[in-house]
């Protein structure tokens, strides 16, 4: 098996560091969130998964691995759910390209644990700008929709398959109540975890893993860019309903919106 050079950079010294951006300069950057998961799952569930797949694919496809990063924007309404505001995502993300440009850096994988609606459709934008601002080329998606979208759920079956893969000893299935779990009370959007399996959690990471290199590959073709053009375009397409019918002034108050006429009918049982 060929090695391929990376590193992490809270560990590289400078010399080493131009070294990989000579033949590898793709900086992977795991993108978590502190978010409510229900009371079965960490509220670090997001950056778990994240880190975990940034791991595998910074050893087989080469580049540097960058800190976690916890801040995403609109979480779920919950008192322990932390989040940037959009504006300030917006800038952080901007500064962080403007800085990753001037380091060398051509290609950038932003790994998102966390794919809310609105924060997933700024991250494509965003992405899209660093091209035209700074000619990166930025590839932004959470691990599990390169496999199927299907599998993006909340606290769900596949969020909680891919934690008893990682870190079993976070998930506490015994703390849920009788079915069916009501998102209000228990954050579940999706199938009910308890059919979750380890097993098929550690399917779906790997075949992120294996799918994420495939497409950094892509990504480092003569039309990448054209690439991640028609990726966001199809994937932005699949939000234009939540988009058409909750936005209005921000995605927080879209967010506001959508989890409340989601609940509604929870308030009066």
């Amino acid at each position: 098996m060929t090695t391929v050079p990376w590193g992490r950079y809270t560990e590289l010294h400078p010399d080493s560091l131009a070294d990989i951006l000579t033949t590898h300069p793709l900086a992977i950057l795991p993108w978590g969130a502190l978010e409510w998961h229900g009371a079965h799952l960490p509220l670090g569930m997001d950056g778990i998964a994240a880190q975990y797949v940034a791991d595998h694919v910074v050893t087989r496809s080469g580049g540097v691995l960058l800190p976690m990063t916890w801040w995403p924007m609109t979480t779920l309404p919950h008192r322990f759910s932390l989040a940037l505001k959009t504006d300030t995502l917006l800038q952080v993300l901007d500064d962080m390209y403007a800085s990753l440009a001037t380091a060398g850096f051509r290609h950038i994988l932003l790994l998102s644990g966390h794919y809310a609606q609105g924060h997933e459709i700024e991250l494509m934008k965003s992405a899209l700008l660093a091209y035209e601002r700074y000619g990166l080329l930025v590839l932004t998606l959470p691990p599990a929709a390169v496999v199927n979208e299907d599998y993006l759920d909340h606290a769900g079956r596949w969020e909680t398959a891919q934690t008893l893969a990682i870190r079993p000893d976070l998930v506490r299935l015994d703390a849920l109540g009788p079915a069916p779990l009501q998102p209000r009370e228990w954050a579940v959007l999706g199938q009910d975890p308890r059919l979750a399996r380890a097993a098929e959690g550690q399917q779906l990471l790997d075949d992120a893993v294996t799918g994420i290199v495939r497409w950094i590959e892509r990504l480092r073709q003569p039309d990448g860019y054209a690439f991640l053009q028609e990726l966001y375009r199809r994937r932005t397409d699949g939000y234009a309903a939540y988009a058409d019918t909750y936005h209005r002034t921000s995605w927080e108050q879209a967010l506001n919106d959508w989890w409340r006429q989601h609940t509604a009918s929870e308030e009066t049982t």
